[in-house]
């Protein structure tokens, strides 16, 4: 406990919130030397100053007085605690804390903290929502005529070919070409990559037919490095089918040889890679708002993990004149910093009905062919809804597909209907296991994870086959290892992600003798980087393998672009045994058969994003190993963050209304 706390009062007001983990000893550290500073004394103020402070460690951006209540200041790793005290009159609370020479108004650029109607912020939280909220308004209502409208008509029309109904990929697509900022949001397999193709495509053209020799400048980029991989594997998967359907989308004097060599040359790049992150300042990166990133389109996918300090810089970055566009699943987990960013901006946006202002309706019918009367309901006045859409139809997961089925229960929170998706005979490739060994995997789990991983390890330790290159054989290796992952909810405990790799050591070590994990580094040990490191060029989420390298030493391989690089053993920076993961570090990544291990008992880690998340990694072949007790009481739980900046956005435009 901090030895500042002054007085009785204000020891006893703290002490049953430290005891339990809804603040820390820093938090009322930060608060009483503030408040020795400035004579603030009353401890309920000094209370909700300092669960601001707390609240983003937690992931929210502020605290509400009006409505905070135990659950929301408790991290999810906790077990259930006694309800804490509450001051009983909320708003007389909420008066006094307005009062308080520590707290400002949004305008009051001097105040260590912020009120915002009823949410409490540090004022750098505030800053960063009110910054950000600011930007997005400006680019989500700016609208970018084309060069040349006649050639973005022709090119949806090649792109989309239209049946007479709303296209919701063509409206997207017409979307990031008309506005400053686009959000193209929706489930795996709805037609995201597609889209953002076109998008590349159709932006390209114009900049080509209104001036040949600069090309258009594009970056690409993803929260973490295997979610930029996965990126640029989804833009090049199917490329050459697709460029045949471009012909009529380009510009006289341009051929689809040379859009094909602009977008066969894009490197997606982590966040960090692209706004020029330093070691030595780690909060600030080479590129802001006085010195822009030098591209005319950035597109970033898998926005569902930005945290709202990133996103703020990362908008901050963008110059005015360029286009930034989202692309993400705001269902899915939410950054494991504070913020809800992309939920935030896709919250009033329906799955079942589209909505747009009239004036972009016409822009939309004049410079892009696309007629969307009839088919969404207008309103009268530009809008955020002019630059955000939501793909709903998937074609990865349909009607016969049990992942599909699954991550469709796990959004409406539908226990019984998750069951018979796993029990049914119609979805082999929705399965579920028991844990007949109560905290330890039952024989039958065990056989299924040992078959998965054994594969990788039996052809690294055989060598490469005749006439193969080692590094190709590595690379097989590489995407041999993402047929499986297990993922886990928990680091620790009899069925968290330390207790199972070693336990998937132990498997793999009794089918192959010669496996020796005694030793720090061992053929076939995957690696998961933890933190970002320039030096080496790895950074927070890169996965490699351990193999012989050429000169029959040990070394880590790490997939590239168009093949492997090693790092030796000593060069790695912080990293960890990754056999299984927590489903947090699986974000962005994508597996043909994903295990998700649910442990023995409920827990409060457990949510349907959590659950939604761990499934929907799977490409082909989901299985839930785990008691489905546990599994409906997760369905029964959904995350919710104390955030402003949907608010701040939305306005108080009619989406606002419609979201209420």
């Amino acid at each position: 406990m901090s030895t500042l706390l002054h007085g009785p009062a204000l020891h006893v007001r703290f002490a049953p919130f430290l005891a339990c983990g809804a603040l820390e000893s820093v938090d009322a550290h930060v608060v009483d030397t503030l408040a020795a500073v400035v004579g603030e004394a009353d401890p309920d103020v000094l209370l909700a100053l300092a669960l601001a402070v707390h609240a983003p460690r937690l992931g929210p951006t502020c605290v509400s007085p009006l409505t905070v209540r135990t659950e929301d200041v408790l991290s999810k790793a906790e077990p259930e605690q006694q309800e804490l005290a509450w001051p009983a009159d909320r708003g007389a609370w909420l008066a006094a804390i307005a009062r308080s020479p520590l707290v400002g108004v949004p305008t009051d650029a001097a105040a260590p903290f912020v009120l915002d109607g009823d949410r409490l912020y540090t004022a750098r939280y505030h800053r960063f929502e009110a910054r950000l909220a600011a930007g997005l308004r400006v680019r989500l209502t700016d609208t970018r005529p084309p060069h040349d409208a006649a050639l973005l008509q022709r090119g949806l029309a090649a792109l989309f070919r239209p049946t007479g109904d709303l296209d919701r990929q063509a409206l997207g697509a017409a979307m990031a070409c008309l506005r400053g900022f686009a959000v193209l949001t929706g489930g795996p397999g709805t037609g995201k990559t597609h889209t953002v193709r076109a998008v590349l495509t159709l932006l390209w053209a114009q900049a080509f037919a209104a001036q040949p020799d600069r090309p258009l400048r594009i970056a690409l980029a993803a929260p973490t490095g295997k979610a930029a991989a996965r990126m640029r594997e989804a833009l090049l998967h199917g490329l050459d089918d697709f460029l045949t359907s471009t012909t009529g989308a380009l510009p006289p004097g341009a051929t689809v040889q040379a859009l094909q060599a602009s977008l066969a040359e894009l490197r997606p790049r982590t966040l960090h890679r692209l706004l020029g992150w330093r070691p030595a300042t780690p909060t600030r990166f080479r590129h802001h708002r006085a010195d822009p990133l030098p591209y005319d389109l950035i597109v970033v996918d898998e926005a569902s993990m930005i945290d709202l300090a990133m996103m703020a810089r990362l908008e901050d970055a963008v110059a005015p004149s360029a286009r930034l566009v989202l692309l993400g699943d705001p269902n899915q987990l939410a950054s494991v910093e504070a913020g809800t960013v992309l939920a935030d901006l896709c919250r009033p946006v329906e799955a079942d009905v589209v909505r747009l202002s009239a004036p972009f309706a016409q822009e939309l019918a004049r410079f892009a062919g696309v007629q969307v009367q009839g088919h969404a309901e207008l309103l009268p006045e530009r809008s955020p809804f002019d630059g955000v859409v939501r793909f709903t139809r998937s074609r990865r997961f349909g009607e016969h597909s049990g992942i599909g089925a699954l991550a469709r229960a796990c959004l409406a929170g539908d226990a019984a209907h998750a069951r018979r998706v796993l029990h049914s005979q119609a979805f082999p490739d929705a399965v579920h296991l028991d844990h007949t060994g109560g905290k330890r995997l039952s024989a039958q789990a065990s056989a299924l994870i040992a078959d998965g991983y054994a594969p990788v390890l039996a052809g690294l330790l055989a060598g490469p086959p005749v006439g193969q290159d080692l590094a190709e054989h590595h690379a097989d290796a590489l995407r041999a290892f993402d047929g499986f992952r297990l993922l886990a909810a928990h680091r620790r405990g009899p069925l968290g992600v330390d207790s199972l790799n070693q336990a998937v050591i132990g498997m793999l070590q009794r089918r192959f003798h010669r496996l020796d994990p005694r030793a720090a580094h061992w053929v076939g040990r995957p690696i998961l980087v933890t933190k970002n490191d320039p030096a080496t060029g790895l950074f927070n989420g890169d996965i490699g393998l351990t193999v012989w390298g050429q000169d029959g030493a040990l070394t880590i391989a790490f997939p590239t672009d168009d093949g492997v690089r090693y790092v030796a053993p000593p060069r790695l920076p912080e990293h960890q045994t990754v056999f299984a993961m927590t489903i947090h570090k699986s974000q962005g990544s994508e597996v043909r058969h994903a295990a998700l291990v649910l442990p023995d008992r409920v827990s409060p880690l457990l949510t349907r994003e959590l659950v939604y998340t761990a499934i929907t990694r799977a490409k082909e072949r989901v299985t839930v190993l785990g008691p489905l007790g546990v599994l409906d009481k997760a369905l029964d739980e959904s995350v919710t963050r104390a955030s402003g900046l949907g608010d701040a956005v939305w306005g108080d435009s009619s989406a606002q209304r419609i979201a209420q």
